[in-house]
């Protein structure tokens, strides 16, 4: 529960934004604001201290506290932030919405939610409806999608014509100098092909859907990590089973399918997939083939926590912090909105951990 002066810091500058005080009017005095909020003064005088530094106000000994000028055009602001990611049922992404609400609301700003069931063309009006609102930035998953690339940039274009601030989660697209927040996906997949070479493994395939930002920076780690070691990198170990969408809730079953076809003409150890997803198909194509884990086969995959949540196992691999990745996200795009940007910290990267699960062992000689 937030404190008593956060709460009135929070409303006072909600008061200033929708411009209840204009500039040159002067603003209640600590005594009064004290009866006001029921609170004490020295409460008070610690929130309008806060807001003295963060040059929403101006204090003048005989005159009073004036709203700072620098702040007027503060005034009229719906202070209304939209988040749109693949889809918030999954506890990944619900977790790093709570982390963007958590920032945002500490700072007097709303968060519009919205789920677009993996339909593009139900985004792009559900991003229209936020520009109507007039919502003051965006936290945006981007489309990676082969073929929607288009639909990707127009909803960028959309936003940015309007003056909509946007920072991208979880993944980047290079061709922008749109800010970013993601995690160490490079580094998270050295670290677990390392886990999987220091048991033995050698011949190791990596398992992906897509060539999105962040699949083709774990492919990076884990080709880094064999040659770091001293072996040789095939690229007979980079399987890609394309989908159409990213999320290929709707093709599953196909895709399962296929994974049994690449996996029978493959001569392996261990598998590394590059989300939970491939990984969940993964373990129906091994029941299926009849390929225990650990015994025949070990698994890695990303985000296992979330997997084991849905499956019931216990797999070893990459857990993102989704939270902090949210709540960092906003607070990059709070500096964006407010003017306090620093342009050189142009992407951020959160540090995954991971878990320690029940399917690697040590390759039998």
């Amino acid at each position: 529960m937030a404190s008593k002066y956060t709460v009135i810091k929070t409303d006072i500058k909600r008061r200033l934004t929708i411009g209840e005080w204009v500039e040159g009017h002067r603003l209640p005095t600590s005594r009064e604001f004290s009866q006001y909020y029921d609170s004490s003064v020295n409460t008070v005088e610690k929130a309008i201290k806060e807001l003295e530094r963060e040059g929403w106000l101006i204090r003048d000994g005989r005159r009073g506290t004036f709203m700072d000028k620098r702040k007027t055009n503060h005034a009229g602001r719906t202070h209304l932030v939209a988040a749109f990611v693949m889809g918030i049922e999954n506890p990944l992404w619900s977790a790093a919405l709570r982390g963007a609400e958590d920032a945002l609301y500490k700072q007097g700003y709303h968060l519009l939610i919205s789920s677009d069931d993996r339909n593009y063309e139900k985004l792009e009006i559900l991003v229209r409806g936020a520009v109507e609102r007039k919502v003051e930035g965006v936290i945006l998953s981007p489309i990676m999608s082969q073929g929607h690339e288009e639909l990707n940039n127009r909803l960028i274009s959309l936003l940015q014509d309007n003056g909509i601030k946007i920072v991208f989660l979880d993944r980047i697209v290079s061709n922008t100098e749109i800010p970013y927040v993601t995690s160490d996906n490079m580094e998270g997949a050295y670290n677990l092909t390392k886990l999987l070479l220091d048991q033995g493994h050698r011949r190791i395939l990596f398992i992906r859907n897509t060539n999105v930002s962040t699949m083709n920076e774990r492919l990076f780690g884990f080709k880094q990590a064999i040659m770091d070691y001293g072996l040789e990198y095939s690229d007979e170990y980079d399987v890609l089973i394309s989908t159409e969408s990213e999320d290929f809730s709707n093709e599953f079953e196909a895709y399962c399918n296929l994974f049994e076809q690449k996996i029978r003409q493959k001569n392996f150890t261990a598998i590394f997939t590059a989300n939970d997803q491939i990984a969940e198909a993964a373990i129906r194509s091994f029941e299926k083939l009849k390929y225990r884990i650990p015994e025949d086969v070990s698994l890695v995959t990303y985000d296992a926590e979330n997997l084991n949540r849905k499956v019931y196992r216990n797999i070893t691999g990459i857990s993102q912090p989704f939270y902090e990745m949210g709540h960092c996200a906003a607070k990059k795009l709070l500096s964006m909105m407010e003017g306090d940007d620093d342009h050189h910290n142009f992407g951020q990267v959160c540090k995954s951990t991971i878990y320690l699960g029940e399917s690697v062992i040590p390759v039998s000689n």
